[in-house]
């Protein structure tokens, strides 16, 4: 009983503060409901890129990619810090000062409408079939193990998959389409603080029931015996090899954190660039924190229950919060994690009927039209989709190679092509409209045969890495047979928001570098790995890796200084 009211409670607070904090919102322009009428501030934007990253498919996927292998998969959660650095200090100056509302929106001004709609209906697609059913699978997976739902309702857990996949779905619809942004942020805070609270518990009493009810002599146990499952430095047999931190990895992470619409805009809302890079730069070292609670729980499974012990390793994580938590607490972290799968849910639903207002409805169908009736007409596509979700989710319960994968390489055959041509873009203005369409089509068909049709044995985030490059050639090749002749012209700038930067960002930048490689060092066996196998690490395409990254984060970050110098010249020019 106490399990329930635990749940209850804490979910039925989310739901109160949530409303109470949005009931006086302007929720029918666009920018009240798209952005939160820039409103955000740092810790709202932190706590929201926290919980729109964390769903259940993170705590049972990386959990079961641990408890198979070693540390190496917290790569997917530390090596992200480059990436936010580059969205604070270079993509979020430019979309604020220019008042961009989407990702899309940004390509339109800069090769025209025709990318626009493609780059659009990639990210809806990528959310219908990837974003939004994993979050219902995972969190469904989740709750079913959490409470043994199949005892409790007498049926096969085929089931009650569809039941939960439903009754999640519908709830976070509730909260996506009808709260708007601010309201997923305002429950995304809430729910960050009940994560960090509970993560830290399943940690605690995880290591505790290793010890045999001692946390000093489990933990003891847990960082100096077999300390080879405590290595992140994968070799080439192993999840996530060393050297793809360097190619196809860093890749991942620059799409994922500075072009994908669900994230991109919780920073976009930010009420100031100084509040939007104070939450970007506090979600980056909640990203490292994670690995306590999303990857050390796949570690205390093995030392609990041994290897093998699961017919599903997606099954490790609500099993190990089942038996090592007091009830109060599985029925307190079960509200957190359903409020986890709901944040994931919501801000990738929100970010799509942002995609479909702004996008496509109201360009080509709606400019006449007010604010108030396209979102309107906004909210009933969403509806539309949250429906195709449902039907869809559970049947990632057939996905052989585990849910966390399936979101992985989803992400990376929709998104890798997007970044590469906003890249592009970046790089060079004689770049097209044909060019950029046709190396975003050849890109995403390329990734899409050696991910499913040709069978290679090279890691899929090295092939990636080899498209990418080949790809980006293939555009500047193309700006030669069909030049850009148009002419781009930038919105003016933003007058109602301050671009005042962080005066601590560069200070913290380099304080969240060095935590990065100091988590690798101390989880090494330069650090507390002991017992660790000979490994085999292609340096090769780490050094390949060193000199596309330099490339990548290079150029653009100079384009940008330069651009900001000679606004300011202008500046003192004009005074």
């Amino acid at each position: 009983m106490s399990l329930i009211l635990s749940f209850m409670f804490f979910t039925s607070l989310v739901g109160v503060v949530t409303y109470w904090r949005t009931r006086k919102e302007n929720l029918n322009s666009g920018k009240g409901y798209f952005l939160a009428g820039n409103s955000l501030s740092g810790w709202v934007i932190a706590g929201s890129l926290l919980l729109t990253n964390l769903s259940a498919a993170n705590f049972t996927g990386m959990t079961a990619q641990v408890y198979g292998g070693n540390l190496a998969p917290i790569a997917w959660t530390v090596t992200v810090i480059p990436s936010l650095i580059f969205l604070a200090g270079v993509m979020l100056p430019t979309f604020l000062r220019r008042g961009f509302t989407t990702i899309p929106e940004f390509l339109e001004n800069r090769y025209g409408p025709s990318t626009r709609k493609i780059v659009t209906g990639l990210f809806l697609f990528c959310y219908l079939v990837g974003g939004m059913p994993v979050a219902l699978y995972g969190g469904a997976l989740a709750i079913i193990h959490m409470f043994d739902v199949p005892v409790l309702l007498g049926l096969d857990e085929g089931t009650c998959v569809w039941i939960i996949v439903w009754a999640l779905g519908l709830i976070g619809a509730v909260y996506a389409l009808f709260g708007g942004l601010k309201g997923v942020a305002v429950s995304d805070t809430l729910n960050g603080i009940g994560l960090l609270v509970g993560g830290v518990l399943v940690f605690i009493f995880g290591l505790a029931a290793v010890g045999g009810g001692h946390f000093g002599i489990g933990a003891k146990t847990v960082f100096t015996t077999e300390t080879w499952k405590l290595d992140t430095v994968g070799s080439q047999q192993d999840l996530v090899p060393f050297a793809v931190l360097f190619t196809g990895m860093v890749l991942h992470n620059l799409f994922f954190w500075c072009t994908n619409q669900f994230i991109v805009q919780r920073a976009f809302g930010a009420r100031s660039l100084k509040e939007g890079q104070k939450g970007v730069m506090i979600a980056g070292f909640f990203k490292i924190l994670n690995i306590f609670y999303i990857a050390f729980p796949g570690v205390i499974a093995y030392h609990l229950y041994g290897s093998g012990h699961f017919e599903n390793n997606d099954w490790v994580y609500p099993t190990l919060v089942r038996d090592v938590m007091p009830d109060v607490f599985i029925g307190f972290f079960a509200a957190v994690i359903f409020g986890s799968v709901l944040s994931t849910y919501n801000s990738v639903l929100n970010s799509s009927v942002t995609l479909f207002a702004v996008d496509l409805y109201k360009p080509f169908l709606g400019k006449r039209l007010s604010e108030e009736t396209v979102i309107r007409h906004s909210k009933r596509a969403g509806v539309v989709l949250v429906f195709l979700t449902m039907f869809f989710a559970p049947f990632l319960m057939h996905f052989q190679d585990g849910i966390f994968s399936y979101m992985v390489k989803t992400e990376i055959l929709f998104g890798s092509p997007i970044f590469l041509i906003l890249l592009i873009g970046y790089f060079s203005t004689k770049v097209s409209a044909k060019a950029a369409n046709i190396t975003l089509i050849s890109y995403l068909v390329s990734l899409t045969l050696f991910q499913h049709v040709l069978t290679i044995d090279l890691h899929f985030l090295h092939i990636l890495a080899i498209l990418f490059v080949l790809h980006a050639g293939l555009g500047f090749l193309l700006a030669r047979v069909f030049p850009s002749t148009r002419e781009i012209k930038l919105p003016a700038a933003a007058k109602d928001i301050d671009l005042t930067p962080w005066k601590y960002f560069p200070h913290i930048s380099v304080v969240a570098m060095i935590t990065m490689v100091a988590t690798y060092v101390v989880l090494s066996p330069w650090g507390l790995v002991k017992d660790a196998a000979d490994k085999q690490i292609n340096y090769w395409f780490i050094a390949a890796g060193l000199a596309m990254c330099v490339v990548i984060f290079g150029i653009p970050i100079r384009i940008f200084l330069r651009s900001r110098s000679l606004e300011k010249a202008q500046k003192l020019a004009s005074d």
